[in-house]
């Protein structure tokens, strides 16, 4: 089915389903435990779709925030997006990643491979490694399609719950009650599972580029450290930094790691400095 069938409310929510925080193998060894399989899940879109969605949704973004159109940030930040998706499973998608002039520590991705991270999240990390982790964040999430993952769920939920106000007459009867909130508590998990399963991923893609998937964990402890006042992990779509520090603690064994990763280097200190000297 084509895209447009949607309902627009599916099309704009699945711009903010995705927000994150938010080589030289030496190889697993004999009788560690097997990785954690994660696969994109049930979606009514076509990749060919997501890539569709991408560019449309793209525009509108580049319309409401501000690029920061640093022609050699751009190149680098493009280069370091393009090594890692290199690993990415699943459909070929065309990945561009855009930097945007914002001091918020955060970045997001959009359908069919569009990754946009904050300045601010770029001067936050510690080392490119740290950066690296954000980047592979955000590619999982496109290569496993959680945007379109989310929109497909979101929609027939709404349509099952719209068939149950027309039973009910439009009332709000303690079923009707009901099935509302846990549709509400359902998404909530969802966005969860969505967010763990971009970390398991985006930890394979860090080791497969020559990266230490421990610099992920490194910068949700510093998010943790700049967070402040925090919400209660059952009532957030995103797991506490702790716990997305221990995921990927408990994921190394299984991962093919480099006997000499990368953590920092020349160039990502040269680009933080550059950000610095343009506030």
């Amino acid at each position: 089915m084509r895209a447009r069938r949607f309902s627009s409310w599916a099309l704009i929510a699945l711009l903010f389903v995705q927000t994150a925080c938010g080589g030289l193998l030496a190889g697993a060894e004999w009788g560690a435990p097997a990785p954690r399989h994660v696969e994109a899940g049930f979606n009514l879109f076509s990749p060919e779709q997501d890539v569709e969605l991408g560019d449309a949704s793209a525009g509108e973004v580049a319309r409401q925030v501000a690029l920061l159109r640093d022609e050699r940030t751009d190149r680098y930040v493009q280069r370091l997006g393009e090594k890692i998706a290199a690993g990415a499973p699943g459909y070929r998608f065309p990945y561009r990643f855009v930097v945007v002039a914002s001091p918020e520590v955060n970045a997001f991705a959009l359908p069919g491979g569009y990754v946009f991270v904050n300045t601010g999240a770029i001067e936050a990390a510690h080392t490119e490694g740290e950066l690296a982790g954000v980047l592979a964040h955000e590619i999982a999430h496109v290569a496993l399609r959680h945007g379109t993952n989310q929109a497909s769920k979101a929609y027939v939920a709404k349509t099952g719950l719209n068939i149950l106000d027309a039973l009910t007459g439009g009332r709000r009867t303690r079923l009707g009650q009901t099935a509302h909130s846990y549709a509400r508590t359902l998404f909530l998990r969802f966005n969860r599972e969505a967010e763990e399963q971009a970390d398991l991923e985006g930890a394979r893609l860090m080791a497969a580029a020559g990266y230490d998937p421990r610099d992920m964990a490194s910068f949700f402890e510093t998010l943790e450290e700049r967070g402040g006042e925090r919400t209660p992990e059952a009532q957030d779509d995103h797991p506490d930094p702790a716990s997305r520090v221990a995921l990927i603690e408990e994921t190394l064994p299984a991962l093919r790691l480099s006997r000499a990763p990368v953590h920092d280097t020349e160039e990502f200190r040269r680009i933080k400095a550059r950000l610095s000297g343009r506030r």
